[in-house]
């Protein structure tokens, strides 16, 4: 929001007797030219503070022989000697315009990481790209942003988790996600909290359009501070403020977003081309001669009415998915006290009938000072959720299943306008989708308060005491209901099933510093502290059948079917220090040591210490000519301690032999071990390495970073199998495993075109990264999960399947290689067959070893046009139902992609891809191999936006600062490399669970592309 000028409590008269003070003006404008509208300008001698206005001008009242503190956006430091009353324009060094920009970032304790030196890898996102974005969560805006970084999604229906690795999967179970801490407060890593809902991502409460920046830490040197929860990288999340010495200003602005799927290739049968597919297996049997015979043959077998022509997909949805987005801000300070006020409204109606995701937000946060010994800060944000989701995955109630597991010759409805229940095919009866959309629902309503308050306070020169209190507490009630005419209730005589959910986490942190310069050379921080972690979960639930009466409450069933209650509970506490110094601004040496207790571990093993080093030097600090502008190196290198299971509230309770109760029969529970403990159950260590190098060129009109690290992953906790013949459970956790990650990355920034008028830049990533399974309990092992496997020397969940060798032109059979040598194949003519072939390691997993995105920002005057590209690269991913959606006529009864019909084999058609399509097949041509598997490579337009400001066209007719309109799309193009591939390649399982969802497509609801218009308006 730009600030127009202001100016509070400055002295404009005299001090120090007969000294008078004069008005002193100045433009701000950056190295290329650009006034710089938000700045802070201060007289040290007086403490005079002002902003800078749209126009980068400011006045103040000072005297020659002052010193002007200036003070960007970015909180870096300039110091200019006031000498004249009139400054004139002052080129003030900073870095150019991007989406992505390096920053003060705030760590445990207070510790701050300074972008003048920098030592390792972080990446920081602006507000610019969160602000009015059509998502329902603020990690969907990091995809392709922040290089190194892997995001997938379902982003079709709101709310639900996503899967985000940085620099590759570092541990083998557990999500991989990275850990959020927004405003101190550590908030998790987004992992699923939903009892009846199919997921909710708790990241899905924040609004978006309350946040100041994103900071991605990648490397030991930031992430070692946050202990047992930071080796997957660690998301700081910084909210807005207002500002000191501001009047207040306001921000109203609202965005209108049309959607639909982004990306979906599949071609579905209409009920005469199910019929001739049905004829052509009739066919292919041998009892026909004709295909007509063959045709009316399937007709009466499925019992076709010979009109029906029903498309299920549209009769589930809404004909248009729609997101609107309220916006409101009030932000301002004077000379001790800063404040903003937020309040945004975001409302989203997916393509599914019935389905909403509507989220209200209050946010306030507060910062004081007290004269120049102590500072207090209060944030507080509330969200109220309202959600109606959709069961995805497997489930036989997920509407995008409609597409295959029921065939368009069946009506929607009865003649008489009632609801086809009878004639909808073998084993679908009862199970109309339409009605399970209109009769059924899983609702959920979930209340998030986030707070923390911090101080700090100067109590000796150069030491200072800091204190900063977090907690989140988030509340789900979610209510499922059958209705007893229909589906699964029509079973049960209806179901009413209630869950509450109350996650409350809090942590406090308290440090003590020590920060000073000594003879304008030494620059010396050092820290101490501690920091307490408390992570509470209860969920309760109950379960009733037998509805007395078709309403969704409990009180109407005559039946319990169940009632749960479960408590976890597990705590940290950690003692950390931080050893900062730089010499000359030229070389910089840092140091933190942690030590972690969990009660998660096992007893003998609660406690680690970790630490890191690194340092930096900045090469061109002193060069006067130079082939370049900036050149420092970095490195660092650090042991991290990782609970992978943290923060998904299974096993918390790893010291402890637990019981639980498996079913009851009569009076007599049946009582087993749930839970098996291990007392020598241990930290993951994660030993990281990284080193840096950062260019500038032409005095930074062009910069590039590259960094090359090392992520190695030891005593990686993993199940190890229990003897059946003992008894559950199956299995128990214990340090067996080895994990690396290995890779690349680089960023640049380039200003191609900085004229009066016209502005042109742009900013781009690209990264590798390389990932092994090293060591397990066993060297020969494999453990194998879909098409995907574990094994050392592999990468992490790398293609271990069938390999499929094509169709046999003699007999129009599939066939597959027989083993990794592909020298013979085995030809399926029967099911036995199958296994008469070994699984072969196929070279790709589901994680895409090259990322790359390219932006593209262009200004003129008051026009703007940004363009955002995102590619992924050397990864493949499944369809889970390819075996129903192309079954060769396993499945005769489900509807089929239109390729089995038109590309399958027959004597006239023997270079197909598809076998050849047979009644009731049973060769196994349909079952799991390569034939499932595509390439993901694909390029993306993540984002365009076309945008006009007015700025200050109406100051003077209605006093609006700036006025903005602009249109904006989201995933509106796609590129896939693969002609086969169907499905969005970024797609991913909410039903498989953490990574291993990753590259999978089940029919969870697909990603979507948005249009939307908005306005914003500055006052």
């Amino acid at each position: 929001m730009r600030r127009r000028f202001t100016s509070l409590g400055i002295l404009s008269m005299f001090l120090m007797g007969s000294l008078a003070y004069a008005q002193v003006k100045g433009v701000l404008k950056d190295s290329n030219g650009f006034p710089m509208d938000e700045v802070e300008v201060i007289v040290t001698r007086t403490g005079a503070s002002v902003f800078t206005d749209v126009e980068g001008n400011f006045n103040v009242d000072a005297k020659v022989g002052d010193i002007l503190k200036i003070i960007d956006s970015n909180g870096e430091e300039k110091t200019i000697k006031v000498t004249s009353t009139t400054l004139g324009d002052v080129k003030f060094i900073t870095k150019a315009s991007s989406s992505i920009e390096l920053n003060t970032v705030t760590l445990v304790g207070g510790i701050k990481m300074d972008a003048a030196q920098k030592i390792g890898a972080y990446d920081i996102v602006k507000k610019e790209d969160f602000e009015l974005a059509p998502t329902a969560s603020i990690d969907e805006v990091l995809n392709g942003r922040v290089s190194g970084l892997v995001f997938s999604t379902n982003s079709g229906d709101p709310g639900s988790t996503n899967i985000i690795t940085i620099r590759g999967v570092g541990s083998l179970i557990g999500t991989p996600n990275p850990l959020y801490v927004i405003d101190g407060i550590v908030v998790g890593k987004g992992s699923d909290n939903a009892g009846l809902m199919e997921s909710w991502n708790p990241l899905a409460a924040i609004d978006p359009n309350m946040i100041e920046s994103v900071a991605v830490l990648k490397d030991a040197s930031a992430t070692a501070l946050y202990g047992a929860r930071g080796a997957n990288g660690v998301i700081v999340v910084t909210t807005k403020r207002g500002k000191y010495n501001q009047k207040t200003r306001f921000n109203i602005g609202t965005d209108m977003a049309f959607q639909s799927i982004a990306y979906d290739k599949q071609e579905w049968m209409s009920a005469s081309e199910y019929i001739k597919w049905g004829g052509l297996m009739e066919y292919n049997s041998g009892s026909f001669t004709s295909m007509d015979d063959a045709v009316k043959a399937f007709s009466t077998l499925v019992s076709y009415d010979g009109v029906t022509d029903e498309n299920w997909q549209k009769r589930v949805q809404r004909n248009t998915a729609s997101v609107k987005t309220y916006n409101f801000a009030m932000t301002g300070g004077g000379e001790n006290t800063s404040y903003r006020f937020g309040a945004s409204y975001y409302e989203n109606n997916p393509l599914i009938l019935n389905s909403y995701f509507d989220r209200m937000s209050l946010s306030t946060a507060i910062d004081h000072k007290i004269e120049d010994k102590f500072t207090f800060g209060l944030n507080v944000n509330y969200t109220n959720v309202k959600r109606n989701s959709i069961d995805d995955g497997g489930a036989y109630r997920n509407p995008w299943l409609t597409n295959w597991y029921i065939s368009p010759i069946y009506p929607a409805y009865n003649a008489d306008g009632t609801y086809n229940q009878d004639n909808l095919g073998p084993s679908n009866s009862n199970f109309n989708p339409l009605a399970i959309q209109e009769m059924d629902f899983t609702k959920g309503r979930i209340e998030t308060f986030l707070g923390s308050v911090n101080g700090e306070w100067q109590f000796a020169k150069d030491f200072y005491l800091y204190s900063l209190f977090g907690a989140q507490s988030q509340k789900l009630e979610e209510k499922m209901y059958w209705d007893p005419r229909i589906a699964d209730g029509l079973t049960y005589g209806g179901v009413v099933q209630q869950s509450f959910t109350n996650i409350f986490d809090w942590n406090w942190q308290n440090s003590v510093s020590f920060r000073k310069k000594v003879n304008d050379r030494h620059d010396i921080q050092a820290y101490v502290g501690m920091e307490y972690q408390e992570h509470n979960y209860t969920i309760s639930s109950a379960s009733v059948g037998k509805l007395s009466e078709p309403r969704p409450f409990l009180t109407y069933g005559t039946e319990r079917r169940s009632a749960d209650e479960d408590v976890l509970k597990w705590t940290q506490i950690s003692y950390f220090s931080r050893l900062n110094y730089i010499l000359d601004g030229k070389y910089t040496f840092s140091a933190q040591l942690r030590r972690d207790s969990n009660s998660t571990l096992g007893k003998f093993k609660k406690s680690g210490v970790f630490w890191s080093v690194g340092g930096s030097w900045n090469v061109t600090k002193d060069w006067d000519s130079s082939p370049f502008s900036k050149l420092i190196l970095r490195a660092n290198y650090g042991e991290i301690g990782n609970i992978p299971y943290a923060d998904s509230w299974g096993s918390v309770y790893n010291s402890l032999n637990l019981l639980g109760i498996s079913s009851y029969t009569g009076d007599d529970a049946t009582i087993y071990l749930s839970n098996a403990k291990n007392d020598n159950l241990a930290w993951e260590v994660s030993k990281q390495f990284n080193v840096g190098l950062d260019f500038g060129f032409i005095k930074d009109k062009l910069t590039l970073s590259v960094d090359a690290y090392q992520r190695k992953t030891a005593s990686a906790i993993y199940t190890t199998p229990i003897a059946p013949q003992n008894g559950s459970p199956g299995s128990f956790l214990t340090n067996i495993g080895e994990i690396t990650n290995r890779g690349v990355e680089l960023s640049f920034n380039y200003l191609p075109v900085n004229g009066e008028h016209f502005r042109w830049n742009i900013y781009g990533n690209a990264s590798y990264n390389k990932n092994k399974v090293t060591k397990l309990a066993n060297p020969d092992q494999i453990d194998r999960s879909s098409l995907r496997a574990l094994s050392v020397g592999k990468e992490y969940l790398q293609y271990y399947t069938y390999e499929w060798a094509g169709v046999d032109e003699a007999t129009g059979y599939g066939t597959i290689w027989k083993d990794e040598s592909r020298t013979e194949k085995v030809i399926l003519d029967n099911a036995s067959k199958y296994n008469q072939a070994s699984r072969i390691w196929q070279k790709d997993s589901p994680f895409p070893k090259y990322l790359a995105s390219l932006k593209n920002d262009f200004t003129y005057k008051g026009f703007t046009l940004s363009v955002f590209f995102t590619g992924q690269f050397k990864f493949s991913v499944m369809n889970r139902w390819q075996n129903y959606v192309t079954s060769d006529g396993n499945s005769i009864y489900y509807n089929q992609t239109k390729d089995v019909l038109y590309n399958s084999w027959t004597e006239t058609n023997t270079k197909a891809d598809n076998p050849k399509q047979m009644l009731f097949n049973t060769t196994g041509s349909y079952e799991p191999s390569t034939r499932w598997l595509r390439k993901g490579d694909h390029i993306r337009l993540k984002d365009i936006k076309f945008a006009y400001s007015f700025n200050d066209l109406f100051k003077k007719s209605t006093g609006i600062d700036n006025f903005t309109i602009y249109a904006k799309g989201t995933n509106l193009w796609i590129y896939v490399f693969d002609k086969d591939l169907t499905f969005d390649p970024e797609s991913n399982s909410n039903a498989a669970g953490g990574a291993y969802g990753k590259g999978m497509y089940d029919y969870t609801s697909p990603i979507m592309k948005s249009v939307s218009l908005g306005i914003s308006i500055d006052f």
